[in-house]
Order: C-alpha cells, then sequence, then structure tokens
C-alpha cells in the first residue's frame, strides 16, 4: 500500500469514530434517589395538570424504623383518601410528596425545610411521634403553611405551642388516657398503679392525662419507671423488678411499635399475666402490632379513638374500602391518616381550589363537616384547632378466627384535649414530663381532681 493510500484510508477511520463518538448516548453519572411524588394516572395527562395547576402537599412520616408500621399505616389512610378524589379537586391536581425522616428529628425538619423550600408545597402534613410533631412544627411556625399533625399527639402542638397554621383533627396523648384512668379507678375500683413508660414526650403526655383521670376518679398512686424507646429489646430484668406484693392492682405499659411487641411477649413468658393485669397506652395493642402479640393477652384494657368492632355506616364504609384497597384491617393510624386527608381535600374543595390564602384555607379546614367521620363525629375546637371526638374503652378479644382485635366496651362522647377541666386551669400546669405529675395523688392540686364526670355509654349505644 502507497504512503498516500494509507494516510487516506487512516483519516477514514478517525473521521468515523469521531463520528460515532458524536451519535452514540454517553454514560450519565449516578443521580441520587428522589422521593416519590404520588399524582394521578399518566391518562389523565401533563396538559390538564398544566391547565388547572397542582397544589402540593408535603408528607414527613417514619416510613422506616422502630414506628415503621405506623408511617405505612399513615400512608396507606392518606393514599385512600386521595383516591377518592381521583387525586383532584376542581381542575386542580393534588401531588402529594413523601419523606421518610425515619423518626429522628433533626432529619424530619431537614425533610420539612426541602418540603418548604425546593419543593414549595402548599400544605405539611404527616408525623407519627410527639417529639417529631414538636420539632417540625417549630421550624413551621414563621412558614404560613398549613400543618397537619395525623398521628403526632404531644398536646402542646395546640395547647402551649400553639400557632394559627397548626389544624389536628386527630388527637392529644392525654385525651384517650384521662378517660382510661378515669375509668379504671371509678369503674374497677383499682388504687395503685405499676407504670412503665417510653421517655419521651408522648408518653409522657399519655401518663400524664392517665395520671390526672386516674387521681380524679379515686386512685391514690400511679409508680413511674421510664426508659428510652429503642434501648433494649430485653425486659426481662425490668419485669422481674415489678413489686408483685405492694398491693398493685395492675402494670400499664405505655409504649408502642417493636418495644411494645418485646415487652408484652416477654411478660407473658415470665408469667406475668397470672399476677397482675396488663394494661396498655392507646398504641401497645393497636394494629397492626396486634398480631405480633401472645393470645394470652386477651381481657387487656387500653382506651383509643378507635375500636376495630366499630359498627356504623360510616366506619363500616372505611374499613371496606381500607381491606379492598390494601388486603389488611385499618388501625387508628390509617384512620386518623384517612381522616386527617380527606379534611384537607374537603377544605380545598372549600375554597374553590385556590390555596394561596392560607389564612383562609385553615379556616376552611376548621369549619369543614366531619360529622361523618370513620370513627365517630369529630368537631375542631376553633380557638386551638384541636379535635373534640369519641374515646373508647377497648378490651382485647379473640375474633371468630382466632385473631386478636380491640372490642369496644364504653363509648365517651365529645371529649377534647382538655378533658373535663378548665383550659385557663389546664394550662397553668406543668407540662407532662418524666417527672410531673408525679403519681401521687395526693401531690395534685385539689382543683385537678374537680370537673365534669364522664359517661361511660355501653358501646354501640
Amino acid at each position: 500500500m502507497s504512503k498516500k493510500i494509507f494516510q487516506f484510508v487512516m483519516l477514514l477511520v478517525v473521521f468515523s469514530l469521531l463520528l460515532s463518538a458524536c451519535t452514540t448516548p454517553q454514560a450519565q453519572e449516578p443521580v441520587a434517589e428522589q422521593p416519590v411524588a404520588e399524582q394521578p394516572a399518566e391518562s389523565e395527562g401533563v396538559e390538564e395538570v398544566a391547565a388547572g395547576g397542582e397544589i402540593k402537599i408535603g408528607f414527613i412520616s417514619a416510613f422506616t424504623g422502630l414506628f415503621s408500621s405506623f408511617g405505612t399505616m399513615q400512608k396507606e389512610g392518606a393514599i385512600l383518601a386521595l383516591e377518592e378524589y381521583d387525586y383532584k379537586v376542581g381542575d386542580k391536581t393534588i401531588v402529594v410528596i413523601y419523606e421518610d425522616d425515619q423518626l429522628d428529628n433533626e432529619l424530619a425538619v431537614t425533610k420539612a425545610k426541602k418540603l418548604v423550600e425546593q419543593d414549595n408545597v402548599d400544605i405539611l402534613t404527616g408525623m407519627v411521634s410527639g417529639d417529631e410533631g414538636l420539632t417540625v412544627g417549630d421550624y413551621m411556625k414563621d412558614k404560613n403553611i398549613p400543618v397537619v399533625p395525623m398521628y403526632s399527639a404531644s398536646e402542646d402542638m395546640t395547647m402551649r405551642s400553639f400557632f394559627p397554621m397548626v389544624v389536628r383533627s386527630t388527637w392529644t396523648g392525654a385525651q384517650s388516657m384521662d378517660v382510661f384512668g378515669y375509668w379504671l379507678a371509678t369503674e374497677l375500683g383499682y388504687k395503685k398503679i405499676y407504670h412503665i413508660g417510653e421517655d419521651y414526650s408522648y408518653p409522657w403526655n399519655q401518663g400524664g392525662g392517665f395520671v390526672r383521670g386516674f387521681c380524679r376518679g379515686g386512685g391514690e398512686v400511679v409508680k413511674s419507671v421510664w426508659f428510652p424507646p429503642g434501648s433494649t429489646s430485653d425486659f426481662s430484668s425490668m419485669i422481674a423488678s415489678i413489686p408483685t406484693d405492694e398491693g398493685y392492682d395492675a402494670v400499664f405499659y405505655n409504649g408502642a411499635g417493636g418495644d411494645a411487641i418485646n415487652f408484652v411477649k416477654q411478660y407473658v413468658e415470665l408469667g406475668m399475666m397470672d399476677v397482675l393485669p396488663l394494661l396498655g397506652q392507646s398504641n401497645t395493642f393497636e394494629k397492626p402490632d396486634l398480631e405480633s402479640h401472645p393470645k394470652a393477652i386477651v381481657g387487656s384494657y387500653s382506651a383509643q379513638h378507635t375500636a376495630d368492632d366499630l359498627d356504623t355506616p360510616e366506619w363500616n364504609a372505611f374499613r371496606d374500602a381500607f381491606i379492598a384497597r390494601w388486603d389488611h384491617t385499618p388501625s387508628t393510624a390509617s384512620e386518623f391518616a384517612y381522616s386527617s386527608m380527606r379534611m384537607i381535600l374537603r377544605a380545598i374543595e372549600a375554597v374553590d381550589g385556590d390555596v394561596s390564602d392560607k389564612t383562609a384555607l385553615v379556616e376552611a379546614m376548621i369549619n369543614v363537616d366531619m360529622s361523618d367521620d370513620p370513627r365517630g363525629p369529630v368537631v375542631l375546637d376553633p380557638t386551638y384547632h384541636a379535635a373534640i371526638g369519641n374515646v373508647y374503652i377497648r378490651e382485647v378479644a379473640l375474633d371468630e378466627n382466632g385473631d386478636l382485635y380491640n372490642k369496644g366496651l364504653y363509648t365517651v362522647k365529645n371529649v377534647s384535649q382538655f378533658g373535663p377541666y378548665d383550659p385557663a386551669l389546664y394550662l397553668a400546669q406543668p407540662i407532662d414530663d418524666n417527672q410531673y405529675p408525679t403519681g401521687n395523688c395526693a401531690d395534685l392540686p385539689a382543683e385537678m381532681l374537680e370537673g365534669e364526670l364522664y359517661e361511660f355509654v355501653p358501646f354501640g349505644n
């Protein structure tokens, strides 16, 4: 081959390689996984979204970690409400951006900041734990964005730390427990309770409500032992330390999630069910964790804002739709999320999809008709934007298939976050923590032992 021909061939090869480089897609750098934004099916089309615009809802919860079962049930309840609306209110498309905070308070604020500053959400909701809600609420105080806690129940979100953008259509920790403690003292005649609780704000508030109700009903002592949540899976030494010869009427376990499953199993295995009855806080025997508890806890009592055997048209419709969608029965966490999301969507309807005026949107939420709520009629306190509704005394029972469920015994109607107490008197008391109330009923101010009597209506009437 001549030198000129060789040079010509080499030029062709180089040109071919350059052409190939220009037409072949290049490998992309890995992209960090982004949170899923739930929105309508593709069949509704981008043009429709563009024409009507969209409303963004940020949803923070614990989808992994110790309380992930509650986060999952939250999401399922919310999705059920959204699908009933087909993710549409008028001509507006509802887009939900889910963020997992793993029940870490610092991460929860990081996620909230991202939803506010990057995603420009119109509403923030979700939240499981009390500390999580308080921390996120503190960050959101000056953001002029409605905050709707679904399961987070530390009472100060709608009391001492309240700000006008908060709307909570569900509960506080003390709300059901004041009723429960009062019932145990007045109806069962209990005088002394041994209390073991997780050491953070929600169990503090559950414990505080329990002590106030128990003392007001004629109880004498609630002895408390606290432990950090998730700090151990071996409760044998804690259970072995329970005094069985000091006149206690029952043991009240004030915890939930994996801690509750481990504690209850070991309580049964150590034979304590034959020594002292076991009581639970509102979440101890909640589904889906109830399915992991031993059958030996049949007969254990708790109090909550739902009962598994509610038999009303509203509950039955919700339960059947939930089972059809998710193939398992709902819990309080899923009902609260369904109820909260439906309130949000109804409020958006009430303002004709215009969420630019956040004060008007909050006002619409407060005035939403929730008389058809699955758990029973709910109204919102216009001052603190907190729920007033039913509390149920429940007993763990076996259904016809031999599965555990929470059987309703009594209903107390129209319970507010302040219970039977004057709000000003209530707010003048110290904040519930692991030191207050002490559990010695003689230490409570005399005026906190007064108040209207609860009426326990037989369940189903």
